[in-house]
């Protein structure tokens, strides 16, 4: 059988299709692109924005003229089955608990530790898709650890939808780490709301085995805007977050999620976004542009922004994000790091790339090896690209 993959979304959606794509692997199915015309496609969909929502339909009805079948699958899928009609719907409730040794084709592995949410951010419809949080316990954890280690992988990420609200049996994400640390692996870490992060988390990164980057679940800069999205945190605590973290471990990248144009972030309010990704040095950015979601409380709120100016400011936030991306790159030419290569480059068949500790990626002459770390120093950075070379 033939079997096509569309995922959209966050990494927890593409660690979903991994398992299903092993499943069909194990069986001798081929895995193949959408045009190929396969017997079967998955659309896993994602429901985070208008936007989102609105790819998820599209690419449903271009699987339904290629493919023979249909599944769908996501939190799109689960709050709007209408959408769907004619196909086949996947639950993956309890998937966490019940594959979490499940195989992964990729060179660096995704480490499920938490589901759900409980929080209810104003703006956010992910709880209604996703339940109740949960976490997963400590003895699975580390066993699928493990098997990623005796699987060859030298680097997890532990996913989840709000990894920093893990606890179990007493232990939180800080007790967590401290025990995956001890295993000769490197661990990143998806996003991560600030309100959960203290000191003594901060001085995990000391740790060489956890990477020098961190991408804070941000959203806003001007402190009322953040108490209207529910935020229990405020700027000040970030930029003291991310101070610390440059005296604790060199050369660390700091990453974050912001939305524009919230209900009632006038023009002073978005300038202070600007000032706090500007003092924190946020070098990489996702942005999104506020949408109104069924069910949220910031869909009733009133002073919503009209779609021209937060247009106009998410391309303000992605070129300063290129600007300061720039600045640290080349900060870091001259630099040497270990990464693990894979097999493609975008500059070519006689090109292989891999990600630095700090999350940055870099090409580089193939030299035979893939899955393996290499000593690659930093050389140049022209047209968006970071170019290494191969050290001996």
């Amino acid at each position: 059988m033939k079997v096509a993959f569309l995922t959209l979304g966050c990494k927890l959606n593409q660690y979903y299709t991994d398992c299903i794509v092993q499943k069909h692997i194990e069986e001798g199915d081929k895995i193949i692109p959408l045009i190929d015309n396969p017997d079967i496609a998955y659309i896993n969909t994602c429901s985070v924005t208008t936007h989102a929502g609105h790819k998820s339909r599209k690419l449903f009805r271009k699987a339904k003229r290629y493919a023979k079948e249909t599944r769908i699958m996501g939190c799109h899928a689960k709050l709007f089955p209408e959408d769907f009609k004619d196909t086949i719907r996947i639950d993956e409730s309890g998937w966490l608990e019940h594959f979490p040794l499940s195989h992964q084709r990729r060179k660096r592995a995704y480490l499920p530790i938490q589901g759900g949410c409980n929080d209810f951010c104003t703006y956010c419809i992910v709880p209604y898709a996703r339940g109740k949080n949960f976490s997963l316990p400590k003895d699975l954890i580390i066993r699928s650890l493990k098997k990623r280690i005796s699987e060859g992988y030298k680097e997890v990420i532990l996913t989840g939808i709000h990894i920093g609200s893990y606890a179990y049996e007493g232990m939180d994400l800080t007790a967590l780490l401290k025990e995956l640390l001890q295993f000769d692996i490197r661990i990143r870490l998806t996003s991560i709301r600030p309100d959960v992060i203290d000191r003594g988390f901060l001085q995990l990164f000391q740790h060489k085995n956890l990477m020098p980057h961190i991408h804070l679940s941000q959203q806003s800069g001007d402190n009322l805007i953040l108490k209207r999205m529910g935020r229990n945190y405020t700027r000040e605590k970030t930029l003291w977050i991310t101070e610390e973290l440059r005296k604790i471990r060199e050369n660390i990248r700091i990453a974050g999620d912001f939305i524009v144009g919230f209900p009632g972030e006038r023009d002073e309010k978005f300038q202070n976004s600007i000032s706090l990704i500007k003092k924190a040095y946020f070098s990489h950015l996702h942005v999104f542009r506020y949408s109104k979601r069924p069910y949220t409380l910031a869909s009733l709120y009133p002073d919503h922004i009209e779609e021209k100016i937060k247009k106009e400011r998410s391309n303000i936030l992605i070129n300063l994000a290129k600007k300061q991306r720039a600045n640290f790159i080349k900060e870091q030419i001259g630099k040497e790091y270990y990464v693990i290569t894979e097999d493609k480059s975008q500059l070519g068949d006689t090109w292989s790339a891999g990600i630095t500790p700090n999350y940055i990626k870099v090409h580089f002459q193939k030299d035979g090896k893939t899955g393996e770390f290499i000593p690659v120093r930093i050389k140049d950075f022209k047209e968006g690209y970071v170019y290494g070379e191969v050290r001996k």
